[in-house]
């Protein structure tokens, strides 16, 4: 009872304490709720995400069955008809139970039932012709038919027709072919073995209202030789009539497969594999046709993948996150050391003191948790909207926002967030529960130590890791640990090199912070400033009570200014990758009319064929006609369109033979449509190698590497063979420079050349299949460009658009998840900065309320005051933002060129381009002027609230 008891003051008191210091509590609350939303939002994200890949991947592999359809079926045709009392316990079992067993909420079920092939025939002996039937069918029904098909005549069959006579429904296919009328009677006849007659009439012709429905487990066609009547007609008519009227029988399930997640993979697994070894039992060869079984037991295999590198990927805000926490939990417990230091010298002991921190932890996280976790949810589907870095604009249209199921795996994630938060409040409590009043006040008179990390030179060691991953970049172009990965996206350690490059060196760096402090003061004693000389010595003397929030402020600053930039890095190239292999907005491939052939020719441009024009020579006669390239500008959203052939060129220097490839263009056309960067020519502009061109019509430009490896001069003469669609021609041009890298052409492909197209054409002979590239309007959808093109007459075979690979690029999984995780985070991050500011500033002017009272006591104004606190402020945000911002451009420029890793040619080339994200740090730096103004406005109104005779005469407020 005792004991009980006290558990009850201890509460109490907790409880007191709490609605005491319920504003700092509050900000506490919030950063709580921030960090279990952030930390339970990559698993909650890797589920949806996977859900939806699992989903398109059971729809592709189904066809035009829904992801999560069941079909069971007996087929008598291969093991033989059996009787209605078999088909029984099966169905039953299939309808009522198989549900439960799978585990999976249903959506619909359908159930089909037909006999074997019977003779149809009319009622009437004289219209028996040699006793041919009409048709061969069965007789069958289809549960739910009634809202599925539409009757073009008739009625729907009726249960119980007056005349007792069974109604079916024929398709309007069969009844077209055969002549069937409404109301007609025909006999249904057995093998002559059982003589078995079955009459019919004809109730109605019916045809599906929507073949692709999901309703339909087979094509509606399939039902052509059936005829449908209902499942009491055939169970109370047909069945008796049959010894074994059940020649094949489905079961077609759709289950709701929205919720499935990784975690419960299995069980769904377990529960088919239950109910198919009960089907089994209940029927022998009865059998599970289609499920997701298959794709499920490959997707159970790889389904935690992608949240092992997005959990990789989130280590660096998990971090920052983890940061604040012990940051504001010991700022919590500092401001409350002289209370535990009085309630240690009145007797509570150790254990009472952390009970209570326990209990205040315990009340404090129970809201945290439920809050995070509704917070999780949102940035999850956030993260799912995610473009770029801080782009959370919608991607497409057609992209569908993510299913969040909260899953234990993020409930997990939340309780480790919990965890950490109590322990960060627990161990600082624990160390300030050693001390009595007099033992506080020795140890508050003894220097300030370093910090441990300092102390024992861990920022020095944590150093090592990325230089020696920055030179192993260097050497071998790849960090060994990251493996065979092609995709930066699938490599996180690549990204998480930088980011404790930035760690380490921002904490080595905040060593030198109290020698600049020192060095400003010195400098402030000789300027007339008293706020500057109080800010300056503060800072200089009592630096390691400000190292927590800097070195916060600064692995924030770098890790966004970091993340901008390789997003923005990523993105641009990208861009550059798509535009690189397609040449422009739009590449159409276009063939024009053979006057040699009287079907249109299918050979592509650039295709080799078997020479038949005797020896290859020229026609007088054109063998290809074509519309002018002008006539796609009268197609609404083209802005400008040139032509480009692309043939095959070989060259002759010194008796050996090279392939390669021979690109011709319209000189004026070409720059208004290409993709061109100024480093594929050595930073010389595209205009100036279209001049190059114009000078003279033979002239042509070469791929570098050819020219110096043949010792070419600008000027000398060159060969070359050209061949296109069958045709080769030997033709003279002149070399008049030389391009590194050119759109579409790939270097380990063989050299390339740039020529004038109408000079090749006069070369060859004639006029032969070419490209066009089109500039189109960045708001047209370029299909319907295609489709205009098309209208025009213009015969389009293929067509490559840049901007739909891009799109398609950027809503990969890892990429959005990726991009959704660090904009998140660092919104989050830059929350918890802002409010671990404010807390820093309430809580560091509570703590020296006696030396700022002391100060307003000896004559320093409000405005004074006002310069001093907001000074310390600026003085922490601006050293805090310039360490920031110096290491995020330090790792962008070291580390970024490195994300360029794969084994393709398409992934080398075009070379990166480090893109520095300056406007992004704008945001940046707009988010933390914010925190600024906040914390000044807070401290100038603590200041107005102020009594200058409580920090006098009471001593130190609590």
């Amino acid at each position: 009872m005792r004991f009980f008891l006290s558990v009850i003051s201890l509460f109490v008191v907790a409880a007191k304490r709490l609605w005491h210091q319920r504003l700092l509590m509050l900000c506490l609350l919030a950063g709580l709720i921030i960090a279990v939303g952030l930390l339970a939002s990559i698993p909650l994200y890797a589920d949806a995400v996977n859900n939806r890949l699992l989903q398109g991947e059971l729809t592709e592999a189904g066809t035009y069955r829904p992801p999560f359809s069941f079909l069971w079926r007996y087929i008598g045709a291969w093991h033989g008809e059996i009787p209605w009392s078999e088909y029984e316990p099966l169905n039953e079992y299939l309808v009522q139970q198989s549900p439960t067993t799978i585990d999976l909420p249903i959506e619909s079920q359908v159930r089909h039932v037909s006999t074997s092939k019977l003779r149809l025939f009319p009622s009437e002996e004289s219209s028996f012709i040699d006793d041919i039937p009409l048709l061969w069918a069965g007789i069958g029904f289809i549960s739910g038919l009634e809202g599925q098909i539409q009757l073009l005549e008739g009625s729907y069959p009726l249960d119980a027709p007056p005349d007792g006579m069974p109604q079916v429904l024929v398709s309007r296919k069969t009844a077209n072919e055969l002549g069937l009328q409404i109301g007609e009677r025909y006999t249904l006849f057995g093998s002559s073995q059982d003589n078995v007659q079955i009459p019919i009439r004809i109730a109605g012709v019916w045809q599906a209202i929507d073949p692709s429905n999901a309703y339909w487990f087979y094509q509606p066609d399939a039902f052509d030789e059936i005829l449908l009547t209902t499942e009491e007609t055939f169970k109370s008519v047909v069945a008796p009539a049959l010894e074994t009227p059940v020649d094949s029988a489905v079961w077609s399930q759709n289950f709701d497969g929205r919720r499935i997640r990784p975690a419960n993979v299995g069980q769904l697994l377990n529960g088919v594999a239950s109910a198919e070894s009960r089907v089994t039992a209940l029927l022998n060869d009865a059998t599970l046709d289609a499920s997701p079984a298959e794709a499920l037991r490959d997707y159970a295999k790889s389904s935690g993948e992608l949240s092992i590198i997005l959990t990789i990927f989130s280590l660096p805000i998990v971090g920052l996150v983890l940061y604040f926490i012990v940051l504001i939990a010991g700022m919590v417990v500092r401001r409350e050391q002289s209370e535990i230091a009085i309630m240690r010298s009145r007797g509570t002991t150790r254990g009472q003191i952390l009970i209570i921190y326990l209990l205040e932890g315990l009340l404090i996280s129970s809201l945290g948790l439920v809050g995070g976790l509704v917070l999780a949810s949102w940035l999850a589907r956030l993260m799912g909207q995610t473009r770029s870095f801080l782009d959370l604009s919608l991607l497409s249209e057609s992209s569908q926002e993510l299913v969040t199921v909260l899953s234990a795996s993020a409930i997990q994630f939340g309780l480790l967030a919990i965890a950490l938060a109590l322990l960060a409040l627990l161990l600082p409590a624990l160390a300030a529960s050693r001390y009595t009043i007099i033992s506080l006040r020795w140890e508050q008179a003894r220097a300030l130590k370093k910090p441990f990390w300092q102390r024992y030179y861990l920022d020095l060691l944590l150093l090592i890791p990325p230089l020696y991953g920055w030179y192993q970049l260097n050497r071998q172009g790849a960090v060994a640990l990251l493996g065979s990965g092609d995709d930066p996206f699938s490599n996180p350690l690549l990204f998480l090199v930088p980011i404790l490059f930035c760690f380490a060196l921002g904490l080595t760096l905040m060593r030198l912070f109290p020698l600049v402090m020192s060095l400003l003061a010195l400098l402030a004693e000789q300027l007339p400033s008293t706020p500057l000389l109080l800010t300056s010595r503060q800072l200089a003397r009592s630096a390691g009570l400000y190292t927590g929030p800097l070195l916060l402020l600064c692995l924030t600053v770098s890790l966004a200014f970091f993340t901008a930039s390789m997003a923005f890095t990523l993105d641009s190239h990208l861009r550059d990758q798509v535009y690189y292999q397609v040449g422009a907005d739009l590449n159409l491939a276009e063939l024009g009319e053979n006057t040699e052939s009287t079907q249109e020719q299918q050979t592509l441009p650039g295709q080799e064929a078997v020479d038949t024009s005797g020896g290859g020579e020229q026609q007088e006669e054109p063998q290809w006609l074509f519309l002018p390239v002008g006539e796609h500008l009268r197609v609404p959203g083209v802005q400008a369109a040139a032509r480009v052939g692309d043939y095959s060129a070989t060259t002759n220097i010194g008796g050996r033979q090279q392939s390669g490839r021979v690109l011709g263009i319209d000189r004026l056309d070409f720059p208004q449509v290409a993709f061109f960067r100024a480093d594929f020519a050595q930073n010389e502009p595209l205009g100036a190698i279209m001049n190059r061109l114009a000078v003279n019509e033979a002239n042509l430009i070469i791929s570098r590497d050819f020219l110096a490896r043949h010792n070419l001069q600008i000027g000398d003469p060159l060969g070359l063979t050209v061949g296109v669609a069958g045709q080769f021609a030997e033709i003279d041009f002149i070399v008049a420079g030389a391009l590194d890298l050119f759109p579409t052409q790939y270097p380990v492909d063989g050299p390339f050349f740039v020529a004038n197209l109408d000079y090749l054409y006069e070369g060859l002979g004639g006029t032969y299949p070419y490209d066009v590239w089109l500039a189109t309007d960045p708001v047209s959808d370029n299909a319907s460009i295609v489709a205009g093109v098309r209208q025009l007459g213009l015969s389009v075979v293929a067509t490559q658009d840049s901007r739909e690979s891009i799109l398609n690029q950027q809503n990969r999984p890892e990429r959005q998840g990726l991009f959704g995780v660090l904009s998140v985070g660092f919104m989050a991050a830059a929350a918890l900065t802002v409010l671990g500011f404010l807390v820093y500033a309430v809580v560091s002017f509570q703590r020296r309320f006696i030396e700022l009272g002391m100060l307003r006591a000896i004559g320093l104004s409000v405005g004074q005051m006002s310069a001093y606190l907001a000074g310390e402020q600026a003085l922490l945000i601006l050293t805090g933002i310039a360490l920031g911002t110096a290491l995020g451009w330090l790792a962008s420029v070291i580390f970024i060129p490195f994300f360029q890793i794969g084994s393709d040619k398409m992934a080398l080339v075009p070379p990166f381009v480090v893109e520095i994200a300056w406007e992004q740090l704008g945001t940046i730096y707009v988010i933390v002027g914010l925190m600024f103004v906040i914390a000044v406005v807070v401290l100038f109104i603590l200041l107005l609230q102020m009594k200058i005779f409580e920090a006098v005469k009471m001593g130190e407020a609590v």
